[in-house]
């Protein structure tokens, strides 16, 4: 009788604790789903300005694996561009694709081509006042692109505006003038939409006046906010991948080492053209864009033609040194159209240049100031290690080879002399004096001679 009063008791008891650890859970729970509710949300804001390159790629990149290490819940793209590389933008899209956080592109004033492309891979879209968005029609210097690469490119908008709920027609009249959209678009316009327009067709979600409104909009002002950063060695990229300094930095880098050549020891030309030389190379290397076998290929290049300089004629190392040299180019260069745009700048501007500024530095004596070497000068009181070269001062006799600007003369008894001129093409037979030595250099010029009709 007893063990069972005990047993009612207990579970009396039990009864009657139950609805307090109910209670005890259900707040435990409550708390919990507080603490969760109330916790500060993060939002990363990345900056996407000027012109769209590789080395942007590299950048975006680089921000967006920061966010997902810090556990972002939004990443909003600020977008002022004109534009820019294709396979930029297509890896940039590959980026947005690859992470799972919601991605907003905030256009402040335009996104334009592949701007257009880019806001267009984000899940959504905001625009301020005053900006466009469109204009993305593909090019290949300065020509439409054929309906091979315009086809591809087209639908590709299409497919990303459509995947985000907007409208694939109005994506592609983006790309295409030939497609008319009644009140919207006439047939030979590209189509380019200012934010209200753009809103009005659904190609964007939000209308807002800055940033913080798009905060606000979002349910996000009092979220942490993430700053992209882009570090010093991006921002040289950027500068370097450009489509109009890359070509100019090649440019300068082949015309200072062919003017080192005119000039005895290592000098201020060397260094120019290897300093230029590096930064393009390497910052497209960087942006992964190009390999160490571009630049291999390019050194390659520079040996045949600095081997060609010497030998008489045009044969087969300067052949060899100007292929090597275009094919460099060609491995750093996205596409064909680029690689011939920026092979015809970089060998005209050589080819143009280079004999002029011989001619100008050599009748301003520049190389003297700008060489860093020991001018061995008799007028210095240095005697040149062969006490034989000093004899051969004020000889005369033919340019056996081409000076240009070595080569070899030869003297009226048949001896054969390496010479040097001071930065002048003389042709092979011209007569020739030896009016100096320069360190173990003999230096000459030549005769020349007046021919008066009688």
């Amino acid at each position: 009788m007893k063990k069972r009063i005990k047993l009612l008791l207990f579970l009396l008891c039990a009864l009657l604790l139950m609805p307090l650890a109910a209670c005890s859970n259900s707040t435990s729970d409550t708390s919990i789903n507080s603490e969760i509710h109330n916790a500060q949300k993060k939002v990363m804001i990345i900056p996407l300005t000027e012109t769209v390159e590789k080395g942007l790629a590299a950048y975006m990149e680089r921000n967006f694996a920061r966010a997902e290490e810090e556990s972002v819940d939004y990443i909003i793209i600020q977008m002022d561009t004109p534009g820019g590389r294709v396979d930029a933008a297509q890896e940039i899209k590959r980026i947005i694709y690859k992470t799972d956080i919601p991605t907003i592109a905030l256009v402040e004033a335009k996104a334009i081509s592949a701007g257009a492309y880019i806001a267009l891979a984000c899940d959504k879209i905001a625009m301020m006042p005053g900006s466009t968005i469109g204009d993305a029609e593909m090019r290949i210097g300065n020509e439409r692109a054929d309906e091979k690469y315009l086809s591809a490119w087209r639908e590709e908008f299409a497919a990303m505006a459509e995947a985000n709920g907007r409208d694939g027609e109005i994506a592609k009249a983006f790309v295409d003038r030939d497609i008319e959209i009644p009140d919207v678009v006439a047939k030979g316009q590209l189509l380019t939409l200012t934010a209200n327009s753009a809103y009005a067709l659904g190609m964007n979600d939000y209308l807002v006046d800055d940033l913080n409104a798009l905060l606000l909009e979002l349910d996000l002002a009092e979220a942490e906010i993430i700053n992209g950063n882009m570090t010093m060695g991006e921002q040289i990229t950027r500068v370097i991948t450009n489509p109009t300094v890359a070509p100019i930095l090649l440019t300068l880098g082949m015309i200072c080492l062919v003017l080192e050549f005119f000039t005895p020891g290592i000098g201020i030309f060397a260094i120019a053209g290897i300093t230029c030389l590096g930064l393009y190379f390497g910052g497209h290397m960087i942006a992964g864009m190009a390999s160490w076998i571009a630049l291999l290929l390019f050194l390659v290049g520079l040996v045949f033609c600095a081997v060609e300089i010497f030998v008489p004629g045009f044969g087969l190392f300067g052949i060899l040194g100007l292929a090597s040299i275009i094919g460099s180019i060609f491995l750093t260069t996205p596409d064909v159209a680029t690689a011939v745009r920026y092979t015809a700048i970089v060998l005209t501007l050589a080819v143009v240049m280079t004999p002029i500024l011989i001619k100008i530095l050599s009748k301003r004596k520049f190389f003297d100031k700008l060489t860093v070497k020991e001018q061995l000068t008799t007028e210095k009181g240095y005697t040149a290690r062969n006490q034989s070269l000093n004899e051969r001062v004020g000889a005369e006799g033919i340019a056996l080879t081409v000076l240009r600007p070595a080569g070899t003369m030869e003297l009226a008894d048949g001896t054969h002399l390496d010479v040097v001129t001071r930065g002048d093409f003389i042709e092979q037979g011209a007569q020739v004096k030896v009016i100096g030595i320069d360190g173990t250099w003999l230096i000459v010029r030549e005769i020349k001679t007046d021919h008066r009709e009688e």
